[in-house]
């Protein structure tokens, strides 16, 4: 182990307790400590996250960070950004490297070369075994802390201008710069200290560009079998070519549209967008609507499918449709028929703490003309009531149902398909903050629920947090599962919507203190949202999504 001095200090590493010589770093301790079940890429050393190269001077408390945990997955991923650039770098000098979105197990990347997209399953292969090479050299990823000017000059002189821009923002004098070979990066969270530790990875063609393939939090050690979304994929590719067309692919220069004062339009283009795209599956539904008598919305939390329902009204109104609700809430079984979850509480989020007999009766029969009663559910008592209200489905009229299991067919099996429109939304970022980072479409919506239930829920941005994790596994259970089930797909992103967010959301974050659980996560979120030039919420029109949000949409009930 190397000794900077006999100065012995106290660490406790995962509430085992050691003696170690001052100065040792993270990857001296590892030497010394038994072998963990995964191998760790980073730590938590007294409530703050540390590269393996970091150095303990006074005594600590150490929690090992691996792929087991979204901390420890996103560090792996950047790992392996670094080497794929690296491997494109060594074999297509004159390309340029696009890390566009994040799939299922897996992330969407591009290559060009003079805006001509080359890969064929050769240059893949080539470029993969390359990435292999350089794993398996174990090359250190070298971590170099320069001042931000000379940062703002390399990479001005390399040509990509998205980083200079993006430093000028950087609170502070110094940046990191990150290399394992000739390219160097500049990331604004850990990366793993060497690449021997990025062995689980596969890189396959894919659409216009490649997917590199990434193990699964939950089993680290094997790559999961990987199935494309077809339609989620086709979305993602079309919000993120609109973001080619507007000259807004990252956040510098999105960043001059607000400085340029241009953010005015630039709202109207993107709010436009969503019309357009509400329009036409209000305009499809419409072509269909003798047969066509059942809606169903389906999204992840903060999705914005509140507003997207009134407008999607709205909409078919404007084509002679004249849409009606029913809740599913109404069809809650009683509370002692509720299934449970894995921990024995009530799952009111499993699919069979719905009447679905009764559900699907109501249904055949609407769509048949007839009359039904639906019936009213007391959360109080945990009871369906006595009375029920009265539906009647008319020949210009179709039902609307929004809820997590609108797309799983096991709602609605009674009904054929010529019958319903699967409808999925969510907040698919297109925003990049370079070309090498994504912007995760889950932190878009964490951010926009944040200050949603601040503004209307009385829950705090620490609240929210702690709770973010438990919402996300349900949606990995109940919406993400069938999201290729949709007829239609509606992204719900807007380019610009964290420059508005940030003035809101950051003095939020910046109330939770170190030693609170929520506190890294609240740390991330500022190092994402920093780079944002804050801009006022004034030319968000009222029917926007992000009203939904910020406060102030047309369409909540006072």
């Amino acid at each position: 182990m190397k000794v900077l001095n006999q100065n012995l200090i106290n660490v406790e590493v995962n509430n085992q307790p050691l003696q170690i010589d001052q100065g040792s770093t993270l990857e001296d301790i590892l030497k010394v400590v038994p072998a963990p079940l995964h191998t760790p890429l980073a730590a938590i050393v007294n409530g703050q996250i540390q590269e393996l190269t970091y150095p303990i001077y006074a005594d600590s408390n150490i929690t090992w960070i691996d792929t087991t945990n979204d901390i420890g997955m996103r560090i792996y991923k950047r790992g392996l950004f670094l080497v794929l650039a690296t491997a494109v770098n060594n074999i297509f000098p004159k390309a340029t490297l696009k890390i566009e979105h994040s799939l299922p197990h897996g992330t969407y990347c591009e290559i060009r070369c003079e805006d001509f997209r080359i890969l064929v399953e050769e240059n893949v292969n080539a470029i993969k075994n390359e990435m292999k090479r350089i794993i398996a050299e174990n090359r250190p990823i070298k971590r170099q802390d320069i001042f931000k000017n000379d940062a703002i000059k390399f990479f001005q002189g390399q040509g990509r201008f998205e980083n200079a821009n993006n430093i000028k923002y950087k609170p502070g004098d110094t940046v990191s710069l990150y290399s394992c070979g000739t390219v160097f990066d500049y990331f604004y969270e850990p990366v793993a200290t060497s690449t021997g530790v990025l062995k689980l990875f596969d890189l396959h063609s894919y659409h216009y560009g490649l997917i590199l393939r990434i193990p699964a939090k939950n089993n680290p050690n094997i790559l999961p079998t990987y199935h494309a979304p077809q339609k989620l994929s086709q979305i993602l590719y079309e919000g993120e070519r609109w973001g080619e067309l507007l000259e807004v692919e990252n956040i510098a220069q999105l960043n001059n549209i607000i400085e340029t004062n241009q953010l005015g339009e630039f709202v109207q283009i993107n709010e436009a967008l969503h019309e357009r795209n509400l329009y036409e599956i209000a305009k499809s539904i419409s072509d269909h609507n003798d047969e066509v008598k059942l809606i169903l919305i389906a999204g992840p939390s903060s999705s914005g499918k509140t507003t997207f329902a009134h407008r999607l009204y709205i909409q078919l109104r404007v084509n002679g449709i004249k849409p009606i609700t029913i809740s599913l809430d109404d069809y809650f079984v009683d509370r002692e028929f509720t299934p449970k979850d894995e921990n024995g509480g009530l799952d009111f989020e499993s699919i069979n703490a719905l009447d679905l007999e009764l559900f699907n009766r109501h249904l055949v029969d609407l769509i048949d003309g007839k009359e039904v009663i639906v019936p009213r559910f007391d959360f109080t008592t945990g009871r369906r009531k006595a009375e029920g209200h009265k539906v009647k489905l008319e020949a210009n009229q179709v039902l609307i149902i929004e809820g997590i299991h609108g797309l799983n067919e096991k709602l609605t099996e009674s009904i054929p398909h010529s019958n319903k429109r699967k409808i999925y939304i969510s907040a698919l970022t297109q925003l990049n903050v370079d070309d090498w980072t994504p912007i995760s479409s889950s932190d878009t919506r964490l951010i926009r629920r944040i200050y949603r239930d601040i503004q209307y829920r009385g829950t705090s941005a620490k609240q929210t947090i702690n709770r973010w994790p438990s919402v996300r596994k349900g949606e990995a259970k109940n919406i993400f599962p069938f999201q290729e089930e949709a007829d239609y797909m509606f992204n719900s992103a807007l380019i610009y919507e964290k420059a508005i967010l940030k003035g809101l959301v950051q003095p939020e974050l910046e109330k939770i203190g170190p030693g609170e659980p929520e506190f890294l996560e609240a740390q991330r979120l500022i190092r994402l949202l920093q780079f944002f030039v804050p801009a006022f919420p004034d030319n968000v029109p009222i029917n926007s999504i992000l009203k939904e949000f910020i406060g102030g949409s047309c369409f909540r009930e006072s």
